[in-house]
């Protein structure tokens, strides 16, 4: 599998309307991938940057209908994407868990990434043939990384990076050690690294570990409103997509 940047937007952060707009000029700078967010009320694994947009769109009260509608408008603008849809799991739970399947089909969804989803709930989704991103934190818990080595060579697997206040685990720091280990114990899936991706050095970082590819999120979202910059980060990151 060629090397695949996926970007990191929330459908309603600041606005549905805004977004929509952003990922327009994120495709016309090369964008293939996006991996779409909707607002949670418990958005536990989220930057307080995201945290805060969340909140304020919550605020407007704005329906999953209309969140859904925002990605369907992707879907319709580029037939081509590829997109995956992360949500917390109140969110599934507000919209359906039978509704939100069908929204996937819908949109020729390439992936789900559901923080909180119960083992049971994730085999449901895989069974209507939709694939779940199934995670590994920079501890490398074993059961998270048996579950990971349960799926085919087209899972998607996500490694997250530690965060500022956590510990690596020894001789598990870099990308290439994490990516290692993760084949070494029967790992087929596609591998992504998500957090911490600032820089196209950190990229290079990912891309030499073997990985197929990384999330990457706030980095970008923060230069929103200072698009000379946006544009030029994302240049860089797309100089590594294959």
């Amino acid at each position: 599998m060629k090397f695949n940047p996926i970007y990191y937007i929330c459908i309603a952060c600041p606005t549905v309307e805004r977004t929509l707009e952003m990922v327009d000029q994120y495709v016309a700078h090369g964008a293939r991938a996006f991996q779409i967010d909707m607002p949670s009320s418990n958005p536990f694994d989220e930057t307080e940057f995201v945290k805060a947009m969340m909140q304020e769109s919550l605020r407007e009260n704005m329906t999953y209908d209309r969140y859904m509608d925002g990605i369907r408008e992707i879907r319709s603008r580029h037939p081509d994407l590829e997109l995956h849809v992360v949500v917390y799991d109140d969110v599934v739970k507000s919209i359906g868990m039978e509704r939100f399947i069908d929204f996937g089909k819908e949109i020729r969804v390439a992936s789900f990434m559901v923080p909180g989803l119960s083992l049971e709930d994730h085999r449901h989704i895989e069974g209507h043939g939709i694939r779940v991103f199934r995670t590994v934190t920079h501890e490398m818990d074993p059961a998270d990384v048996k579950f990971c080595a349960e799926g085919d060579e087209n899972e998607y697997i996500c490694i997250r990076n530690k965060k500022p206040h956590e510990v690596g685990k020894p001789g598990l720091q870099t990308w290439d050690e994490k990516y290692a280990y993760l084949r070494a114990q029967g790992v087929k899936g596609n591998i992504y690294s998500v957090f911490g991706i600032k820089t196209k050095e950190t990229l290079q970082n990912v891309k030499d570990s073997g990985a197929q590819g990384a999330i990457i999120g706030n980095v970008l979202m923060h230069l929103w409103d200072q698009e000379n910059k946006l544009w030029a980060l994302l240049a860089e990151f797309q100089s590594l997509a294959e």
